[in-house]
Protein backbone atom coordinates (compact mmCIF):
# COMPACT_ATOMS: atom_id res chain seq x y z
CA UNK A 1 0.00 0.00 0.00
CA UNK A 2 2.87 3.18 0.76
CA UNK A 3 3.81 4.55 -1.78
CA UNK A 4 7.03 7.46 -1.53
CA UNK A 5 8.72 9.62 -3.62
CA UNK A 6 12.53 10.45 -3.75
CA UNK A 7 13.38 13.63 -4.10
CA UNK A 8 17.31 14.62 -5.24
CA UNK A 9 19.29 18.22 -4.93
CA UNK A 10 23.00 17.45 -4.37
CA UNK A 11 25.84 15.05 -2.31
CA UNK A 12 29.44 14.89 -1.37
CA UNK A 13 32.32 13.64 -4.16
CA UNK A 14 34.11 12.40 -0.97
CA UNK A 15 31.05 9.66 -0.15
CA UNK A 16 30.44 8.69 -3.63
CA UNK A 17 33.51 9.04 -5.52
CA UNK A 18 33.33 8.13 -9.27
CA UNK A 19 35.67 7.41 -11.92
CA UNK A 20 36.87 11.25 -11.89
CA UNK A 21 38.76 12.57 -9.13
CA UNK A 22 37.64 16.40 -10.10
CA UNK A 23 36.58 17.58 -7.13
CA UNK A 24 36.81 21.31 -6.92
CA UNK A 25 34.91 23.80 -9.79
CA UNK A 26 37.34 26.77 -10.86
CA UNK A 27 36.43 29.15 -7.94
CA UNK A 28 38.22 26.53 -5.95
CA UNK A 29 34.84 25.09 -4.09
CA UNK A 30 34.34 21.56 -3.12
CA UNK A 31 32.05 20.18 -5.88
CA UNK A 32 29.03 18.05 -4.89
CA UNK A 33 28.49 14.86 -6.64
CA UNK A 34 25.66 15.90 -8.45
CA UNK A 35 28.25 18.68 -10.10
CA UNK A 36 31.05 16.33 -10.96
CA UNK A 37 32.64 15.60 -14.83
CA UNK A 38 32.19 12.76 -16.52
CA UNK A 39 34.95 13.11 -19.31
CA UNK A 40 34.32 17.10 -19.78
CA UNK A 41 30.53 17.24 -19.58
CA UNK A 42 29.32 18.35 -16.24
CA UNK A 43 26.27 16.03 -14.76
CA UNK A 44 23.87 17.49 -12.40
CA UNK A 45 22.51 15.22 -9.39
CA UNK A 46 19.21 13.13 -11.03
CA UNK A 47 20.98 13.43 -14.22
CA UNK A 48 23.42 10.71 -12.84
CA UNK A 49 21.40 8.57 -11.58
CA UNK A 50 19.91 7.09 -14.62
CA UNK A 51 18.85 3.33 -13.50
CA UNK A 52 17.50 4.79 -10.04
CA UNK A 53 15.75 7.42 -12.33
CA UNK A 54 14.33 4.40 -14.44
CA UNK A 55 13.23 2.58 -11.45
CA UNK A 56 11.40 5.84 -10.07
CA UNK A 57 9.38 5.92 -13.21
CA UNK A 58 8.58 2.54 -13.34
CA UNK A 59 7.43 2.47 -9.51
CA UNK A 60 5.13 5.54 -9.48
CA UNK A 61 3.43 4.06 -13.02
CA UNK A 62 3.00 1.36 -11.48
CA UNK A 63 1.60 2.68 -7.62
CA UNK A 64 -1.15 4.26 -10.48
CA UNK A 65 -1.76 0.94 -12.03
CA UNK A 66 -2.55 -0.25 -8.69
CA UNK A 67 -4.74 2.16 -7.88
CA UNK A 68 -6.64 2.16 -11.17
CA UNK A 69 -6.74 -2.16 -10.52
CA UNK A 70 -8.38 -0.68 -7.05
CA UNK A 71 -10.68 1.24 -8.62
CA UNK A 72 -11.54 -1.54 -11.02
CA UNK A 73 -12.55 -4.06 -8.55
CA UNK A 74 -14.09 -1.90 -6.36
CA UNK A 75 -16.64 -0.93 -8.95
CA UNK A 76 -17.32 -3.40 -11.33
CA UNK A 77 -18.14 -7.41 -10.50
CA UNK A 78 -17.54 -8.63 -13.64
CA UNK A 79 -14.14 -7.47 -14.59
CA UNK A 80 -10.91 -9.25 -11.96
CA UNK A 81 -7.44 -7.94 -13.01
CA UNK A 82 -5.18 -10.69 -11.38
CA UNK A 83 -1.71 -8.88 -12.12
CA UNK A 84 0.12 -7.10 -9.27
CA UNK A 85 1.71 -3.67 -9.26
CA UNK A 86 2.40 -3.44 -5.42
CA UNK A 87 6.15 -3.71 -5.84
CA UNK A 88 6.24 -0.19 -6.79
CA UNK A 89 5.60 0.96 -3.41
CA UNK A 90 8.05 -0.92 -1.27
CA UNK A 91 10.54 0.06 -4.40
CA UNK A 92 9.48 3.64 -3.68
CA UNK A 93 9.90 3.49 0.18
CA UNK A 94 13.72 2.18 -0.35
CA UNK A 95 14.92 4.57 -2.90
CA UNK A 96 13.42 6.82 -0.60
CA UNK A 97 16.14 6.42 2.12
CA UNK A 98 18.46 6.04 -0.34
CA UNK A 99 17.84 9.69 -1.75
CA UNK A 100 18.54 11.08 1.75
CA UNK A 101 21.57 9.76 2.25
CA UNK A 102 22.66 10.51 -1.58
CA UNK A 103 21.42 14.43 -1.16
CA UNK A 104 22.78 14.98 1.99
CA UNK A 105 26.39 17.60 1.96
CA UNK A 106 29.09 17.16 4.73
CA UNK A 107 27.52 20.91 5.85
CA UNK A 108 23.68 20.58 6.03
CA UNK A 109 22.59 22.24 9.10
CA UNK A 110 19.41 20.57 10.00
CA UNK A 111 16.87 23.43 9.49
CA UNK A 112 18.37 24.06 6.26
CA UNK A 113 18.09 20.21 4.90
CA UNK A 114 14.71 20.42 6.32
CA UNK A 115 13.54 23.92 4.55
CA UNK A 116 14.58 22.12 1.56
CA UNK A 117 12.55 18.92 1.82
CA UNK A 118 9.95 20.83 2.35
CA UNK A 119 9.85 23.44 -0.07
CA UNK A 120 10.18 20.58 -2.58
CA UNK A 121 7.04 18.53 -1.29
CA UNK A 122 4.58 21.09 0.36
CA UNK A 123 3.13 23.29 -2.52
CA UNK A 124 2.11 20.79 -4.78
CA UNK A 125 1.06 18.73 -2.36
CA UNK A 126 -1.09 21.50 -0.88
CA UNK A 127 -2.68 22.56 -4.78
CA UNK A 128 -3.67 19.43 -4.93
CA UNK A 129 -5.13 18.72 -2.15
CA UNK A 130 -7.11 21.95 -2.43
CA UNK A 131 -8.12 20.71 -5.72
CA UNK A 132 -9.60 17.60 -4.15
CA UNK A 133 -11.39 19.29 -1.39
CA UNK A 134 -13.00 21.36 -3.79
CA UNK A 135 -13.92 18.66 -5.84
CA UNK A 136 -15.56 16.88 -2.81
CA UNK A 137 -17.47 19.74 -2.05
CA UNK A 138 -18.75 19.98 -5.27
CA UNK A 139 -19.05 16.32 -5.89
CA UNK A 140 -19.37 14.72 -3.08
CA UNK A 141 -19.79 11.57 -4.91
CA UNK A 142 -16.09 11.12 -6.10
CA UNK A 143 -14.54 10.93 -3.03
CA UNK A 144 -17.58 9.53 -0.76
CA UNK A 145 -15.01 8.15 2.06
CA UNK A 146 -13.48 12.06 2.51
CA UNK A 147 -13.90 13.49 5.55
CA UNK A 148 -14.62 17.33 5.23
CA UNK A 149 -14.85 18.11 8.52
CA UNK A 150 -12.67 21.12 10.01
CA UNK A 151 -10.39 19.03 11.80
CA UNK A 152 -9.83 16.56 8.99
CA UNK A 153 -9.27 19.59 6.57
CA UNK A 154 -6.32 20.67 8.89
CA UNK A 155 -4.88 17.17 9.34
CA UNK A 156 -4.86 16.78 5.60
CA UNK A 157 -2.81 19.85 5.32
CA UNK A 158 -0.26 19.36 8.19
CA UNK A 159 -0.27 15.67 7.16
CA UNK A 160 -1.27 14.28 10.82
CA UNK A 161 -2.44 10.89 10.88
CA UNK A 162 -7.11 10.51 11.09
CA UNK A 163 -9.52 8.29 9.57
CA UNK A 164 -11.89 9.31 6.79
CA UNK A 165 -15.24 7.89 6.65
CA UNK A 166 -14.44 4.71 5.86
CA UNK A 167 -11.87 3.83 8.52
CA UNK A 168 -8.91 4.67 6.67
CA UNK A 169 -5.91 6.41 7.83
CA UNK A 170 -5.89 8.81 5.53
CA UNK A 171 -6.39 12.56 4.06
CA UNK A 172 -8.73 14.33 1.43
CA UNK A 173 -6.38 13.41 -0.90
CA UNK A 174 -5.75 9.40 0.06
CA UNK A 175 -2.27 9.23 -1.14
CA UNK A 176 -1.34 11.97 1.13
CA UNK A 177 -0.92 9.41 3.65
CA UNK A 178 2.30 8.28 2.14
CA UNK A 179 3.92 11.79 2.42
CA UNK A 180 2.88 12.03 6.56
CA UNK A 181 5.86 9.18 6.38
CA UNK A 182 8.07 10.94 3.95
CA UNK A 183 7.74 13.86 5.77
CA UNK A 184 8.63 11.96 9.39
CA UNK A 185 11.46 10.55 8.15
CA UNK A 186 12.84 14.02 6.73
CA UNK A 187 12.86 15.32 10.01
CA UNK A 188 14.69 12.35 11.62
CA UNK A 189 17.34 12.25 9.01
CA UNK A 190 17.59 16.19 9.96
CA UNK A 191 18.00 15.39 13.66
CA UNK A 192 20.33 13.11 12.75
CA UNK A 193 22.43 15.97 11.11
CA UNK A 194 23.23 17.55 14.89
CA UNK A 195 25.40 14.51 15.63
CA UNK A 196 28.80 13.75 13.85
CA UNK A 197 28.86 12.97 10.06
CA UNK A 198 30.13 9.30 10.58
CA UNK A 199 26.93 8.79 12.83
CA UNK A 200 24.24 10.58 11.12
CA UNK A 201 22.49 7.83 9.26
CA UNK A 202 22.80 4.97 11.87
CA UNK A 203 21.29 7.68 14.39
CA UNK A 204 18.18 8.27 11.77
CA UNK A 205 17.99 4.32 11.85
CA UNK A 206 18.26 4.42 15.42
CA UNK A 207 15.54 6.84 16.47
CA UNK A 208 13.14 5.43 13.05
CA UNK A 209 13.20 2.02 15.38
CA UNK A 210 12.26 4.09 18.29
CA UNK A 211 9.28 5.86 16.67
CA UNK A 212 7.93 2.55 15.67
CA UNK A 213 8.44 1.24 19.47
CA UNK A 214 7.21 4.31 20.70
CA UNK A 215 4.39 4.10 18.99
CA UNK A 216 3.07 1.06 20.26
CA UNK A 217 3.01 3.05 24.29
CA UNK A 218 0.37 5.59 22.82
CA UNK A 219 -3.36 4.56 23.37
CA UNK A 220 -5.35 2.87 20.50
CA UNK A 221 -5.87 5.14 17.40
CA UNK A 222 -4.47 6.69 14.14
CA UNK A 223 -1.57 7.65 15.48
CA UNK A 224 -0.37 4.65 17.16
CA UNK A 225 -1.53 2.53 14.28
CA UNK A 226 0.41 5.15 11.98
CA UNK A 227 3.30 5.81 13.20
CA UNK A 228 3.88 1.95 14.81
CA UNK A 229 4.09 0.56 11.30
CA UNK A 230 6.85 -1.15 10.46
CA UNK A 231 6.85 0.15 7.06
CA UNK A 232 9.34 2.87 8.30
CA UNK A 233 11.87 0.20 8.69
CA UNK A 234 12.03 0.37 4.37
CA UNK A 235 13.10 4.07 4.45
CA UNK A 236 15.83 2.98 7.17
CA UNK A 237 17.07 -0.13 4.89
CA UNK A 238 17.12 2.46 2.27
CA UNK A 239 19.92 4.62 4.09
CA UNK A 240 21.59 1.27 4.66
CA UNK A 241 22.06 1.38 1.56
CA UNK A 242 23.31 4.64 1.01
CA UNK A 243 25.61 4.24 3.68
CA UNK A 244 26.74 0.60 2.22
CA UNK A 245 27.82 2.21 -0.76
CA UNK A 246 30.03 4.64 1.12
CA UNK A 247 32.35 1.76 2.18
CA UNK A 248 35.67 2.03 0.11
CA UNK A 249 35.46 -1.48 0.02
CA UNK A 250 31.83 -2.16 -1.10
CA UNK A 251 32.55 0.56 -4.04
CA UNK A 252 35.69 -1.56 -5.09
CA UNK A 253 33.61 -4.78 -5.03
CA UNK A 254 31.04 -2.84 -7.13
CA UNK A 255 33.07 -1.83 -9.32
CA UNK A 256 34.53 -5.42 -10.19
CA UNK A 257 30.84 -7.05 -9.76
CA UNK A 258 28.26 -7.10 -12.60
CA UNK A 259 24.73 -5.60 -11.15
CA UNK A 260 22.39 -6.93 -12.51
CA UNK A 261 22.09 -10.60 -11.09
CA UNK A 262 21.04 -8.70 -7.82
CA UNK A 263 18.57 -6.71 -9.78
CA UNK A 264 17.02 -10.24 -11.07
CA UNK A 265 17.55 -11.74 -7.37
CA UNK A 266 15.46 -8.76 -6.26
CA UNK A 267 12.74 -9.01 -9.51
CA UNK A 268 12.41 -13.02 -8.35
CA UNK A 269 11.73 -12.27 -4.93
CA UNK A 270 9.04 -9.80 -6.03
CA UNK A 271 7.49 -12.49 -8.12
CA UNK A 272 7.71 -15.02 -5.26
CA UNK A 273 5.85 -12.55 -2.74
CA UNK A 274 2.91 -12.33 -5.08
CA UNK A 275 2.61 -15.58 -5.94
CA UNK A 276 2.64 -17.01 -2.42
CA UNK A 277 0.40 -16.46 0.54
CA UNK A 278 2.62 -15.30 3.25
CA UNK A 279 1.98 -13.49 7.14
CA UNK A 280 1.97 -9.43 6.98
CA UNK A 281 5.34 -9.56 8.19
CA UNK A 282 6.69 -12.12 6.09
CA UNK A 283 5.45 -10.53 3.19
CA UNK A 284 7.14 -6.97 4.23
CA UNK A 285 10.09 -8.70 4.48
CA UNK A 286 10.10 -10.81 1.13
CA UNK A 287 9.37 -7.23 -0.28
CA UNK A 288 12.08 -4.76 1.81
CA UNK A 289 14.85 -7.47 0.95
CA UNK A 290 13.73 -7.33 -2.76
CA UNK A 291 13.43 -3.84 -3.08
CA UNK A 292 16.29 -3.28 -1.39
CA UNK A 293 18.39 -5.63 -3.97
CA UNK A 294 16.86 -3.51 -6.58
CA UNK A 295 18.00 -0.55 -5.57
CA UNK A 296 21.36 -1.22 -4.60
CA UNK A 297 21.82 -3.02 -7.73
CA UNK A 298 20.79 0.32 -9.99
CA UNK A 299 22.34 2.25 -7.43
CA UNK A 300 25.79 0.81 -7.87
CA UNK A 301 24.98 0.42 -11.49
CA UNK A 302 25.22 4.24 -12.04
CA UNK A 303 27.50 5.37 -8.95
CA UNK A 304 30.10 3.00 -10.09
CA UNK A 305 30.18 0.96 -13.31
CA UNK A 306 28.81 1.89 -16.69
CA UNK A 307 25.39 4.28 -16.09
CA UNK A 308 22.84 4.31 -18.68
CA UNK A 309 22.37 7.95 -20.49
CA UNK A 310 18.90 8.40 -21.34
CA UNK A 311 17.59 12.23 -21.22
CA UNK A 312 13.63 10.17 -21.59
CA UNK A 313 14.95 8.38 -17.96
CA UNK A 314 16.19 11.86 -16.47
CA UNK A 315 12.36 13.84 -17.03
CA UNK A 316 10.62 10.38 -15.95
CA UNK A 317 12.25 11.28 -12.53
CA UNK A 318 11.42 14.72 -12.17
CA UNK A 319 8.03 13.89 -12.82
CA UNK A 320 7.32 11.32 -10.86
CA UNK A 321 6.24 13.64 -7.92
CA UNK A 322 3.84 14.86 -10.04
CA UNK A 323 2.49 11.76 -11.48
CA UNK A 324 2.01 10.15 -8.09
CA UNK A 325 -0.02 13.25 -6.83
CA UNK A 326 -2.11 13.64 -10.25
CA UNK A 327 -2.85 10.09 -10.90
CA UNK A 328 -5.83 9.52 -7.84
CA UNK A 329 -7.68 12.58 -9.23
CA UNK A 330 -7.94 11.74 -12.45
CA UNK A 331 -8.73 8.21 -11.87
CA UNK A 332 -11.40 9.11 -9.77
CA UNK A 333 -13.07 11.62 -12.44
CA UNK A 334 -12.31 9.73 -15.71
CA UNK A 335 -13.02 6.21 -13.79
CA UNK A 336 -16.64 7.48 -12.56
CA UNK A 337 -17.05 8.55 -15.56
CA UNK A 338 -16.24 5.90 -18.01
CA UNK A 339 -18.30 3.36 -15.76
CA UNK A 340 -21.72 5.35 -16.34
CA UNK A 341 -21.31 6.55 -19.88
CA UNK A 342 -20.16 2.72 -21.25
CA UNK A 343 -22.28 -0.50 -21.08
CA UNK A 344 -19.31 -2.86 -21.00
CA UNK A 345 -17.13 -2.78 -17.96
CA UNK A 346 -14.11 -4.29 -19.70
CA UNK A 347 -14.54 -1.58 -22.67
CA UNK A 348 -14.52 1.36 -19.41
CA UNK A 349 -11.46 -0.20 -17.60
CA UNK A 350 -9.58 -0.46 -21.19
CA UNK A 351 -10.06 3.37 -21.59
CA UNK A 352 -8.97 4.06 -17.62
CA UNK A 353 -5.44 2.70 -18.63
CA UNK A 354 -5.10 4.09 -21.90
CA UNK A 355 -6.52 7.63 -21.19
CA UNK A 356 -5.36 8.32 -16.69
CA UNK A 357 -1.84 6.84 -17.42
CA UNK A 358 -0.72 9.10 -20.99
CA UNK A 359 -2.51 12.05 -19.56
CA UNK A 360 -1.35 11.84 -16.06
CA UNK A 361 2.46 11.75 -17.59
CA UNK A 362 1.54 15.31 -19.37
CA UNK A 363 -0.20 17.03 -16.56
CA UNK A 364 3.06 15.82 -14.23
CA UNK A 365 5.30 17.47 -17.00
CA UNK A 366 3.26 20.32 -17.02
CA UNK A 367 3.15 20.80 -13.07
CA UNK A 368 7.06 20.02 -12.90
CA UNK A 369 7.84 22.50 -15.39
CA UNK A 370 5.40 25.58 -15.00
CA UNK A 371 4.76 24.76 -11.05
CA UNK A 372 6.84 23.12 -8.93
CA UNK A 373 9.73 24.25 -10.97
CA UNK A 374 9.21 27.92 -10.54
CA UNK A 375 7.54 27.68 -6.98
CA UNK A 376 10.61 25.61 -5.36
CA UNK A 377 13.68 28.50 -7.17
CA UNK A 378 11.16 31.48 -5.83
CA UNK A 379 10.59 29.40 -2.14
CA UNK A 380 14.42 28.55 -2.28
CA UNK A 381 15.35 32.47 -2.43
CA UNK A 382 12.96 33.66 0.42
CA UNK A 383 13.87 31.25 2.86
CA UNK A 384 17.87 31.84 1.58
CA UNK A 385 17.81 28.39 0.19
CA UNK A 386 19.21 28.27 -3.12
CA UNK A 387 22.87 28.62 -4.16
CA UNK A 388 23.63 27.83 -0.52
CA UNK A 389 27.65 26.54 -0.58
CA UNK A 390 29.01 24.44 2.39
CA UNK A 391 29.57 26.90 5.31
CA UNK A 392 33.31 26.08 4.76
CA UNK A 393 33.19 27.84 1.49
CA UNK A 394 30.03 30.02 2.62
CA UNK A 395 32.54 33.18 1.18
CA UNK A 396 33.02 31.75 -2.28
CA UNK A 397 29.92 32.49 -4.98
CA UNK A 398 30.35 28.82 -6.86
CA UNK A 399 27.93 29.21 -9.65
CA UNK A 400 25.02 26.40 -8.52
CA UNK A 401 21.87 26.55 -9.82
CA UNK A 402 18.83 25.18 -7.87
CA UNK A 403 17.63 21.65 -9.14
CA UNK A 404 14.23 20.64 -8.47
CA UNK A 405 13.53 16.60 -8.84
Amino acid sequence: MPAALCLIQVTTARHFPLRNNRTKNAAGTPLALSDLFIGEKPVRGLDMLHSINLLRTLSCYAIAIFHIQAFVHAHSDTVHLTFSASPGFHLFLAISGFILVYITRPDDTPLNFMMKRTVRIIPLYWAATTITLLLVLARPWLFHEADTSLSSIASSYLLLPHYDLGGDIQPILFVGWTLGYIMLFYLLFSLSLFMPERVQVPTAIVMTIGVIAGAKLLPAGAYREFYGDPILLEFAMGCLIGLTLRQKAIQEWVKRTPMWPLGLLGIAGFALVMSVTLPSWGRMAVYAVSSGLVVFACAGQDLFRKPLHNEFLSMGGKISYGIFLIHPLLITAFGVTLFRITSNDWVATLLMFVTVLPLTSVLAYLSFRYFETPTNTWLRKAFRLSKLPPKSVRNATPEMRPTVV
